[in-house]
This record gives structure tokens, sequence and C-alpha cells, in this order.
């Protein structure tokens, strides 16, 4: 049937509707899918629908009281909007408005959208302006005359009351007319229980907000109150959760006042006095400490949750095992939460779990139904979860599981209002579309989550089997975090409560640990990490195609270095052998000799392999050995050969960074009004350029940064997906304010590559670029224009993050802001600066280099040289990843000590302490030759101070080591006191100098008095890396040559086209 509409108006024109930055828009998509579902119902269940010919949706101003009127419950179903003033009329093959001119033209702009034209074609549209010159006569007649057409029966809400004129108006009409009115209620509300993907995803955003306000404001404000003792009224603290509710930027950043509210005024209920029903109220009675049950629900885009907990304090024991009882029923019901299932089911599942219990007379305290369906009603009539329901489970329906216990006695109780007793445990599900069942809602509800002992007794149920935390909640549904539940135990320190939680954190990286072995190893038992291939390597591109293409002003038995082809010519004996200069690990001179090393597979960096610079050979030279007689070619030999070297690595080093560069996607730019921030700085800056100036842009998938002050006007563009972390630093204390995004893959900025990217204004140069002429003496008025600059920029700041935030498409940006009271002083690089925590990371980003350490891939962290009769302290972090080094933090001031173990221990950081410094590439090295061997030793228990003690302790003054107590010291028999440089194979690479240099060292070592051994001073060196006492004999070994050509040799194997001499060293080095 063709789409044609008709309007009726008195009016001589529509005013268009008022254009702005947010004009409303009806969503096309949505109303054509629920106007089917609506139809189809209809027409599929006569019964249902009571025979209505034709279907009313009358509403004139809301009910203020009901906030769930069924009206304007499908007026948002179907619209996405409360709409005052409008009467819907659906018959069989037409819809009929009439509402306000502005509504009729939002409705005419639907209409006409080529997706309802599509799909809705068979529905004619009429719409109808509200006429007040008639008080909408003639709009009734024409409503009452279409619907008496299709039939005698007339569907309308029954017990909806009528506010306003129209709605009046209408009342009346509808009254006087012929049509039999009957009750559609049910059927409208049957066509709201299931959910399509956008309403799921509405009451999962819901369902997190309950959580976060429960988690992370309510119950909080209750462990405040309870720790210090302090009197206040349930509706005090039911008041001061509905504040969070209307304040949602205290939940999140990303949330606004339009979207969210609560879904009822939050319930707080203590002290003897219980109603476990959804209708039930704070009262004026102060908070007991007892047994407490807090009910809240959050309404997000009119979709609402629910969440209730009960928390106990001082239970008895008949309390924990009517708790775990309760536990146990809602989980059994969630379990049985199944397509097809009828709702009756699930109440009898209860029923059954509470007379198998140990306590089957609890059934007489429990309520007549566990649930309800939830959405954008709060409670769905037609999906009440008690005994009589029959209707069944669909996928798409989202639950609201309530199972408690009423009234309960308990003599034990500590007072009076202790002896009557409630408990409740509420939680939002979701029946997905592939019929699995999601908690939506995450608090803790185990015991140990909701039992607080004040009077220091043991929590003897902490092991009690919990049925309910088996169910494994999705991924998706715990995005919002919020502060963790501790057992309050008065009678534990502190610090023997961190110990217990690091022993925790100990046993959790063990089973990491085993999990990361498991995963190296294959189905045969071979190791994952595959050696390299020295066969697979591509070959360098021959220098020279024969002896003939040598350059011409070659001198036979002397040195030649031939820039163009970046090679250095060798005589060895007699023969003129090129060496490209990647081959050449370093050159040094001693005297009248110089000193080549070369390159072998064991001294190739993994990067220098993977780019081809390994040759072919099986067997290699390690180095040679020359003596030139002047002085003045030795040292212009050395210096040609560095600066070769020097600028074939630099040039090497750029390359290999734009090769490893990942391609980013091209930035989608928003038109008209976008985010934006002026005269902000760039670092790293452009090339060229000292300072880089410019507009910080937000776009649709990416930040663009704009330079207006440098010639190389290139944009700097940061992906949102390309953001590991966004950290904003205020300007507080510091002069700055920060944006600084650390990256997953790197970006070439100039000719730098750089994962950390950042945009900043400082405070006193635009305090000094606002009134240059104005001159302030006092200095409490400049103070004050400083505190109004900063509290400016800062505003400026938080407004386009907010924008970025909601313009970042799914799964979001959230910028991290560092907690500047746990900040320390330290030396994460080559300068003290301040670092802080965030929630995610360690930083530093106020000057470069940027220090940014993401705490997710930390397994452990080592507090050095943790000594109370020093001053500072270092402290080293281990990754996950064993590839990756180690980083030390080091002279961290004594003060911090404490502030530092508090932290990692509250952000679940295992942490051990050893009065050395370790040689962190030697322990690594080690545990990566054999990581099970490494656990199954102990694992990183090696480093733990107390186990140290008690070692040194039990020990007698003559000290005999033994063979476990040696195999045990493999990880820590190289321990520095100066460096983790490794010099492993000193003698295959080292020159004269150094050599020479150590030797003087150890000589002076030599004095030392025996207590001063183990000061840490940065001249000690281990005895493993002291130069060996066949040093002298290699320096003065050698034959003579001449011309500046008679040459030494210690090679790997003789070469191709020379022949092995008496002088020259020889082993093999076969590749893997």
């Amino acid at each position: 049937m063709s789409q044609s509409t008709t309007t009726t108006t008195t009016t001589t024109a529509a005013p268009a509707v008022p254009t702005g930055p947010r004009e409303a828009t009806l969503d096309a998509g949505n109303f054509c899918k629920r106007v089917k579902i609506l139809y189809d119902s209809w027409n599929s269940d006569s019964n249902l629908w009571k025979s209505a010919n034709s279907l009313v949706l009358a509403l004139g101003q809301p009910n203020e009281s009901n906030p769930y009127q069924k009206v304007t419950s499908l007026q948002t179903w179907l619209f996405g909007y409360e709409l005052k003033d409008t009467i819907i009329v659906f018959l069989e093959k037409e819809i009929y408005i009439v509402s306000t001119s502005k509504k009729i033209n939002l409705f005419q702009k639907l209409s006409e959208t080529e997706q309802v034209k599509t799909e809705l074609s068979s529905i004619k549209f009429n719409f109808l302006t509200i006429d007040k010159s008639d008080k909408n006569k003639s709009n009734f007649e024409k409503l009452i005359g279409e619907a008496t057409k299709a039939g005698s029966n007339i569907g309308v809400i029954i017990k909806e009351t009528y506010i306003g004129d129209l709605a009046l108006q209408w009342e009346a009409a509808l009254n006087e007319c012929p049509l039999t009115k009957v009750d559609i209620t049910p059927a409208l509300s049957s066509c709201l229980l299931v959910k399509d993907l956008q309403e799921q995803k509405n009451i999962i955003t819901s369902a997190k907000i309950t959580s976060k306000v429960l988690k992370s404001h309510i119950l909080p404000k209750i462990e405040t109150i309870i720790d210090k003792g302090e009197r206040q009224t349930h509706n005090q603290l039911a008041d001061y959760a509905a504040d969070i509710f209307e304040s949602p930027e205290k939940i999140s950043s990303k949330l606004t006042v339009e979207h969210v509210d609560y879904s009822y005024v939050p319930i707080i209920q203590s002290g003897g006095i219980y109603d476990l029903r959804a209708s039930a109220s704070s009262d004026d009675n102060p908070l007991h400490f007892g047994t407490i049950i807090v009910s809240c629900g959050a309404r997000y885009k009119n979709y609402c949750s629910n969440i209730a907990r009960t928390y106990i304090i001082d239970p008895t024991s008949d309390q924990k095992k009517n708790y775990a009882i309760l536990l146990n029923v809602q989980s059994n019901v969630i379990k049985a939460i199944k397509p097809d299932v009828t709702f009756s089911s699930l109440y009898e599942k209860a029923i059954q779990t509470i007379k198998e219990s140990s306590k089957p007379e609890l059934v007489d305290h429990f309520p007549k139904n566990v649930g309800y369906g939830i959405g954008i009603e709060f409670q769905e009539s037609l999906a009440v979860l008690n005994a009589t329901n029959s209707r069944t489970l669909k996928a798409g329906m989202t639950l609201n599981i309530a199972c408690g216990f009423q009234k309960i006695s308990n003599p034990e109780g500590k007072d009076e209002k202790s002896k009557t007793y409630s408990l409740l445990i509420s939680d939002t599900v979701l029946l997905n579309d592939e019929g699995k069942v999601e908690v939506l809602t995450d608090v803790g509800k185990k015991a140990s989550d909701v039992v607080y002992m004040l009077g220091g007794e043991d929590d003897d149920d902490d092991n009690d089997n919990d049925p309910s935390v088996k169910l494994e909640l999705p991924d998706d549904v715990k995005g919002i975090t919020g502060r963790t539940i501790e057992t309050k135990e008065k009678s534990k320190s502190v610090e023997e409560r961190r110990r217990d939680h690091q022993k925790m954190l100990e046993q959790k990286n063990l089973q990491e640990a085993e999990n990361k072995i498991k995963a190296m190893t294959d189905p045969n038992g071979k190791k994952g990490t595959p050696e390299v291939d020295y066969t697979a390597i591509t070959k360098l591109q021959p220098i020279y195609s024969s002896v003939g293409a040598y350059p011409q002003d070659i001198v036979k038995n002397k040195m030649y270095i031939d820039p163009k082809k970046e090679t250095v010519l060798f005589p060895i004996f007699g023969y003129m052998v090129p060496f490209h200069i990647s081959t050449i690990k370093n050159i040094s001179k001693s005297e009248e000799y110089i000193r080549v090393n070369f390159n072998t597979p064991t001294s190739y960096t993994q990067e220098q392999i993977d780019a081809g610079f390994v040759p072919p050979q099986l067997m290699y030279i390690r180095e040679v050995t020359y003596k030139v007689n002047d002085p003045k070619v030795l040292a212009n030999n050395i210096r040609l050969i560095k600066e070769l070297k020097k600028k074939f690595t630099t040039r090497e080093t750029e390359d290999r960074e734009k090769r490893n560069l990942i391609t980013q996607e091209k930035l989608i730019l928003l038109r008209g009004k976008f985010p934006r921030l002026p005269e902000v700085h760039a670092r790293p800056t452009l090339s060229g350029a000292r300072r880089t100036i410019g507009i910080l842009e937000a776009h649709e998938n990416g930040i663009r940064f704009n330079p207006t002050s440098t010639k190389d006007r290139t944009p700097i563009d940061v992906l949102y997906k390309n953001i590991k972390h966004a950290i904003y630093q205020q300007a507080d204390q510091e002069s700055m304010a920060v944006i600084h995004f650390h990256l997953h893959d790197a970006l070439m900025i100039g000719k730098k590559k750089t994962k950390d990217v950042q945009f900043y204004i400082e405070i006193s140069e635009m305090s000094q670029s606002l009134d240059v002429s104005s001159r302030f003496n006092d200095e409490e008025e400049e103070e004050r224009r400083e505190r109004a600059l900063k509290e400016k920029i800062n505003n400026d700041f938080k407004t386009f993050i907010k924008r970025v935030e909601e313009i970042a498409p799914e799964p979001g940006l959230e910028f991290d802001v560092p907690y500047r009271e746990l900040g320390f002083y330290g030396v994460p690089n080559v300068s003290t600066v301040f670092i802080q925590p965030s929630v995610h990371c360690l930083l530093s980003i106020l000057e470069p280099p940027f220090f940014v350490l993401t705490l997710d891939d930390v397994e452990i962290a080592c507090f050095e040289r943790a000594i109370r009769s020093l001053k500072n302290f270092d402290l080293s972090f281990v990754f996950k990843d064993y590839n990756r080094p180690p980083i030390r933090i080091s002279v961290i001031p004594r003060n911090y000590f404490e502030t530092v173990k508090e932290w990692l221990d509250s952000f679940n950081i295992k942490f051990y302490q050893s009065e050395r410094n370790y040689n962190w590439k030697r322990i690594m090295d080690t545990i990566k030759s054999d990581v099970k061997k490494f656990h199954d030793d102990g694992g990183w228990s090696f480093l733990d101070l107390e186990e140290e003690e008690e070692e040194e302790d039990s020990g007698d003054d003559d000290y005999h080591s033994n063979s476990d107590e040696s195999e045990s010291s493999d990880y820590i028999s190289s321990m520095s006191s100066g460096s983790d440089d490794d010099d492993e194979d000193s003698s295959e690479g080292e020159n004269w100098e150094d050599l020479e240099q150590k030797a003087e060292r150890d000589d002076k070592m030599k004095t030392f008095d025996e207590t001063n051994k183990r000061k840490r001073d940065e001249k000690s060196v281990s005895s493993s890396n002291r130069p060996s006492s066949s040093k002298s004999g290699s320096s003065s070994s050698g034959g003579g040559g001449g011309g500046g050509g008679s040459s030494r040799s210690k090679s790997s194997s003789s070469s191709s086209k020379g022949s092995s001499s008496s002088s020259s060293k020889s082993s093999s080095s076969k590749r893997k």
C-alpha cells in the first residue's frame, strides 16, 4: 500500500522545529523494528489483546508520582522519548497521531525516511495538529470515526490516570462515544519483555552504574560510619546515595544528567526493621551496626537495573549458615535460567534448594517470588517469578533475581535490635541471544565480602563453598571498577594484613607462572621459544664483484678505508680482505697497535640478526691486531673507521625504525564544531623546531595536532585505538597542564620514533603574555592571578577531555589522573623526578625523558638497598614478559618507603625486599635459560629479605656452603653494586684500554681493607669481571710486519683467502 500523509490543522503554518546543537531526532530503525513487534503480537494473539480493533496511547502531562506510567514506557520504547500532549491511535493499516506542531514535524520527518517507507510500506501515517480553538473536537471526531470503522472494541490502558487538558478532553470524548473500551495493559507489557541489542546495551550500562555507586560510594560511606562510630539515619544515607545518581559526573566523566537517574530512591535498612518488597523505603532510624541491607538501582536512558546486598557485622554462626544457604539459593536460580523454562520453575528451584539444605524451616521466611523482569519498567508485571506464572523465558529477557529471608529470630544477638534480622541478595541478569545467562551487577557477595568482624574474631567461614561465585561474569560487564571490600579484622595490624595479602599475590603469581610454562611447552615437551636459524638470514649484498673491482689507490699491506662501499680492507697474510663496516664491533688503539673486534653470532643483537647483518659463513674471524709505526696514520685510520661506523649505524637505525612503524589508519575529520585546544605545546617537537605550538583537535577516530609556529606544518595524528594510556595531569602544584598519550605502536615525529606524545600549556608563559604593560607589585595579587589562570586552564583541559571521551568510539577512552598523594621522588632515567601512580601506570611526564610504566605488565617489584641506615633505596620492576629488561628507579628517599609499599600492595603487585642491588641482566638470562627450573626452585622467593635473614641467623660464624645452597644461588651469584651491565665474554671483544683500566682498578681493590669490600661504590667490580692474568701475555704476543702491516688475528677459523699462521688462535663457532 502506497504511503500518504494527511495533516489537519487550524493554524496557518506549522513552525519549524528550532535547530540547535542537539536537534531531537527519532530513530527510524528502532521505530520500524518495534512497530513490527507490536503489530505482530496484535495480529497473532487476539485473546491477549482482548479482540481490540484499534489501540490508543494517550498522554497529556506525565504523572510525576509514577515514573513508570505504561503510556510513557511505550512512548520511550517506540520513539526514544517521552512525548507530552500526544495521542496515538493504531489501526490495522493506519496510524493517527495528534500532537503539537513541533512534534508533528518530527513525526513527519520520521515517516519520510527511506527505512520507514520501505519496512512499513503497508501502513499509512496521518498527522493532526492540536487545535485549541475547538478543544480538539474535530480531531477527536476524526479519531473516533476511524476507530469505529475498524470495529467496536478500542484498546486502552484502563488504569491510566489522565492529566492535562488534552488528555482530559480525549477521556471525555472517548466516554461519550459508543466504542467499548478493553484493557490492553498486559498485551502492551508483553511487547517490552524481550530486549533487542540496543536495549541490552543500555541495561548493561545501567547495571555498571548501579554497581559503581554501591561499590565506590555507598559502601565506603557505610564503612566510614562504622569505623568512626558516627551516627547517621537511614534517610540521610539514602539521600547521600540519591545525590550520587543526580550528579553522574561523580560516577564517570562520560555520564550526563540527561541520561542517568535512579530507578528508585536507594533503600537502607537495619536495626531489626526490614521490608524486602521493592516498594520499601528508608526511615529516620539511625544506622545500626548489625545487619544492614542496601538496595539501589540506576536508570540509564530510561532502562533500569537493580542490586541489593546484606552486610553483617559480627555475625553469629547461625547467621553465617543462613547467609550461605541464601547464596546457594540465588546461585541455583541463576543457573536454572534458560530459554523456554517457565517463570514458576525458577521459584520452585529456590524452594527446592531451601528444603534440601540443612535448614528447611527457612522456607517459611522466603518471599512469594524470586524477582521479576526489568527494563524500561522497573517491575514487568508479566514476568514476576512466582509459583503461578506459567509464561516462559525467552532469549533477550532481563531479570532482577532477588532472594531473601524475612524476619529471622536471632536469640544470640548482641542487643535487642539484633534479635531479628533479614537477608536479601539481588542482581540484574541477562539471558543473552545465545541462551546463556550473564550477571550484570558486579559487587562482591561472598561471606568475605559482606562480613565485618569488629570483635577481632577469626572468620572461620572464609573458605565456605560459595556456589554463586562459580558463575563467570563476561568481560564486557566488568568495565566499571570500584573499591574492593576487605574484611575488617582490627586484631590484625596493617603490616600483618599486608603480609597476608602479599602471600596471596605470591600464590597468584605461581599459578600464572604455571600457565606461562604450559604455554611455552608444546605437547612433545619441547620449549616453544624458537632458536635462531642463521641459515635463513638474508645475505649481505656483495661489496666487490672481484679483486679487480678494488679501489685503484689501494696499497698492499696497508689498511684502506673505502667510504663509498662502506668497507674497510685489511691486509691478512698478504691478501687485502674487505670487511663491511657492519661486521666491525669496535676498534681501539694501544701505543702503536690497532685492535679490531668483529661481530660474531654471539655478539650480534637480535635486531642486527633480523636485519640480515650476520654473514652466512659457519666460521668467523673474531679479532685482528695491527702494528702501525706512523702515529698519524694510526690515528687517522681509527678516526675514519669510527666516523664510517657512526654514519652507517645512524642510517640503519633510522631505516629500521621506519621499517618497524605500523601504518596508521587515516584520520576521519569531523565537520562543524569539534573539541579543540588552542596555543598548545607539543613534545617531541617537530624537526628543526625548539618549540612546537599549535591547535589540538578531537575528531571521529583520533586526535590531531596542527602546528602553527613552525615551517613544518605536518600534523601529528594520534588514533584513539593506538592509545595505551591517556593521562591528564592538571596544573595544581605544577606550572603546566598536560595531556599525555602513551601509545601501543610508535609514531615518527620529525626524525624521532616515539611512543610518548604530549600536549601541554605552561602557566608562567601565559601569565607573562597576558598583559606585559601591567605591573603587579603586590605578591598576593600575583598569586591570585596565577590561581585564576590555573583554574581557567584546568577547566579548559577538563572540558576538552570530557568531549574527547564522548566522541571516542567503543570501548571508549578514559583518561588517567595521577594520585599526587602517593607520589615519590626517584631517578628512573638520568635525573631525579617526581613519580606518581595512577590507576593503570606509574609515571613522570613533566619533563623528558618521559617515564610511563604499565602496572599490568609488572610481575613483581623488588626493594633494593632496603637498609634503615641508608637515606635512600632503589625499586626495581620485573615484567611478566621475561624478554623485557627490568626497570630500576634509584635513589628514592627513605621517608617514602612505607608509602610505596602501601600503594604496591593496594595495586596487587607482589614485592620483595633486599639489602643489596641485583644484576638483573644476568638474573634474567639465567631464568630464561630454564624457566621451568627457576619456578621449580621456588621462583622469586630468593629475593625475600626475611628468608635471607633467617638463613644468615641460622648459620655459624665459619660458613661452609653446600651443594643445595650453591644451586639456589645461581640466580643471585652475579650481584653488582654499581651497574646492571653484563661484561660476559670480556675476553672476546674488550679493547685494550678497558682491560688496562680494569687491571688498575683490580690492583687498587687489593689494597682495600676487608671491611670496605661490601660498601656500595661505583668503582667496585665483581670478581667474575676482573681481567685474567693472561692479559699481558696476549698483548705482547704476535709477529712483526712491515709497512703498517704486521698482523695478529684471533679467529674462529682460517679465512677462505688466507692461511693460518702460528700467531693466530682459532676456534669453531657453528650456527644452530
